[in-house]
C-alpha cells in the first residue's frame, strides 16, 4: 500500500460500496456530474434516499459537491462528482486469499511522470537464457509452459525447485523465487495503475462524445457500451444494460443507421 492510501480503511470502503444504490450513484457520477433530483429520476429512488446516500459517499470522500447556477434561473443547486480513485481486488481460491486496494492517479499526473521518467518508451528487452524446458510428466499439468519469456524463466526455476531433494537448498531457492515473483507482480501493478489512468482518460473522451449527441438515455447507454465492447450482440447488450431484448433490437437499428450516416 502506498503512503497516499494509508488513511483509507478497506472495511469502510466495502461497507460504503455494499449498497447497490450507492454503487449505481457512483457509476452515474463517473460519467458526468449530477444533482440529487436528476439522480432520483434516473434511478427511480426517492430524492430523500438519494440525499442520504450522497451524504454517506461525501463523508467517506467518495464524492464531493459544489454549487452551480440553475439553468432555469432558480437558486443555486448542489452537484456531485467523484473525488477519489480506488481500485479494489480480492483474490480467493485454493490456498489463496488476498485483498488489496489502492488509489490510482489521474491521467495528467501519470502523463507528467512519463515525461519526467528517464526510461525510454522504446526500451529494448533482451531475452537471455533458456525460454523453454522439459518437465517431468507428473508436474506438466500443474506447471504449464509459458510463452512470455519472464514467466517461462520463473517456470523453469520452479521446475528445478520441484525436483530439488535437498531441503536447505529448496528453502533458499523458494525464498528467492517468491521474491522474484513478487517483484514481477509489483512491476505489473505499476503498469496496471498507469493503464487505469489511460482508461479513465479514454472513458472521459467517450462520455464527452456521447454527451454532445442528441439521443435518449437508452440510445446513449447503448452507444457507450458498443464503443467500449465493440459488440452489437443484442443478448449481451440486453444483459449488460438490463433492458428488454426487443427494445435493444429496435434501438440497435437506429444506432447502426446513425453510425453508417456518420461515416460520411
Amino acid at each position: 500500500m502506498s503512503p497516499e492510501d494509508e488513511d483509507i480503511e478497506l472495511d469502510v470502503i466495502l461497507s460504503v460500496l455494499e449498497n447497490p444504490v450507492r454503487r449505481e450513484i457512483l457509476k452515474r457520477l463517473s460519467r458526468e456530474t449530477n444533482y440529487p433530483l436528476q439522480l432520483s429520476k434516473e434511478l427511480n429512488v426517492s430524492q430523500q434516499a438519494i440525499m442520504k446516500h450522497l451524504k454517506v459517499l461525501e463523508e467517506n470522500d467518495f464524492v464531493e459537491s459544489t454549487e452551480e447556477k440553475s439553468d432555469k434561473g432558480g437558486p443555486p443547486r448542489k452537484v456531485y462528482s467523484p473525488k477519489r480513485r480506488y481500485c479494489i481486488r480480492i483474490d480467493i481460491g485454493p490456498n489463496t486469499y488476498q485483498e488489496e486496494f489502492y488509489t490510482y492517479k489521474k491521467y495528467d499526473i501519470v502523463k507528467k511522470e512519463f515525461q519526467e521518467s528517464d526510461v525510454s518508451y522504446e526500451k529494448q528487452i533482451e531475452i537471455k537464457g533458456k525460454v523453454t524446458g522439459e518437465m517431468k510428466d507428473e508436474v506438466v499439468a500443474a506447471l504449464p509452459a509459458f510463452t512470455d519469456p519472464d514467466l517461462e524463466k520463473i517456470r523453469i526455476k520452479l521446475e528445478e525447485i520441484v525436483n530439488e531433494t535437498n531441503y536447505n537448498v529448496k528453502i533458499n531457492e523458494l525464498k528467492l523465487l517468491v521474491q522474484e515473483i513478487e517483484n514481477n507482480i509489483n512491476t505489473i501493478e505499476t503498469k496496471r495503475k498507469r493503464l487505469l489512468a489511460l482508461k479513465e482518460r479514454t472513458n472521459q473522451e467517450i462520455n464527452t462524445l456521447i454527451s454532445h449527441i442528441s439521443m435518449n438515455q437508452i440510445e446513449k447507454d447503448l452507444l457507450t457500451l458498443y464503443i467500449k465492447t465493440n459488440t452489437l450482440d443484442p443478448n449481451f447488450l440486453s444483459e449488460q444494460l438490463n433492458v428488454r431484448k426487443t427494445i435493444i433490437e429496435k434501438t440497435l437499428d437506429k444506432l447502426v443507421n446513425f453510425i453508417e450516416n456518420k461515416k460520411d
